[in-house]
């Protein structure tokens, strides 16, 4: 009979191996021999959380990971996702800040406690947890300039945002998302050109993007343009 880290082995093998129910159950199996080890616990709720989408047993098993190990930053970050996923963004605060009460530099914690920020429009939070993600997370920049043009076009500071934007696409000129919101962001400042040239970088980077057919659509309804306005709905409609 094998011994519990035989088990525990195993079930990391199986793991890696994307074996994940063979996983659960060598997991399982070493719990029943010794459950002291926070280890086993986190392991299986990863599966659960990230693999097998069964979410309300990820955070059973993260909560047992939690009370033997509080002291590991990884362990609320993880269950922090799980509760998102759950749809609970408030439990995800919490563990977000539980995260980085343990490890004030752990960026990806900061980076997605700024969106949710962000998203409760508490934005100077939200840009302070991004800056310094810039510090601590430098080759992350593309990524970070175009959240943090997000936040600023939400808050009203186009300009602003434009800068961010266009510093994002400087560093990775294949970003979809990035054109994407600086389309809107042109769109809202009524540059149609600009913008219907950014959702043109989206169609051919992304040609299956519904949405921008319909964005590009509403900006020649706006100029007039009813003739290319009708071509993108028929554009839209062949997808």
């Amino acid at each position: 009979m094998a011994d519990y880290g035989e088990l525990l082995q195993a079930g990391i093998n199986a793991k890696n191996n994307e074996n994940y129910t063979e996983a659960v159950d060598y997991f399982t199996q070493a719990l029943a021999l010794d459950d002291h080890d926070s280890k086993p616990w986190f392991y299986r709720a990863n599966i659960y959380n990230h693999s097998l989408k069964e979410y309300d047993l990820a955070l059973a098993d993260y909560d047992e990971a939690i009370k033997r190990e509080p002291e590991n930053e990884f362990y609320y970050y993880n269950r922090a996702l799980c509760s998102l996923n759950l749809g609970d963004v408030d439990a995800a605060r919490e563990d977000y800040n539980s995260a980085l009460a343990i490890n004030a530099d752990y960026a990806i914690a900061l980076w997605d406690r700024a969106l949710i920020y962000a998203e409760d429009e508490e934005y100077a939070q939200a840009i302070a947890d991004l800056n310094r993600v810039l510090e601590l997370s430098p080759y992350s920049a593309a990524i970070v300039y175009k959240d943090l043009g997000n936040i600023y076009f939400h808050m009203g500071e186009k300009m602003t945002a434009l800068a961010y934007l266009n510093k994002s696409i400087e560093l990775d000129p294949y970003a979809v998302y990035t054109y994407k919101s600086r389309g809107n962001l042109y769109s809202a400042m009524a540059e149609y050109p600009l913008a219907l040239a950014d959702y043109q970088k989206v169609k051919e980077l992304a040609p299956q993007d519904k949405e921008v057919y319909n964005k590009c659509a509403l900006i020649y309804e706006k100029m007039g343009d009813t003739a290319n306005a009708a071509k993108e709905k028929l554009l839209l409609q062949a997808l």
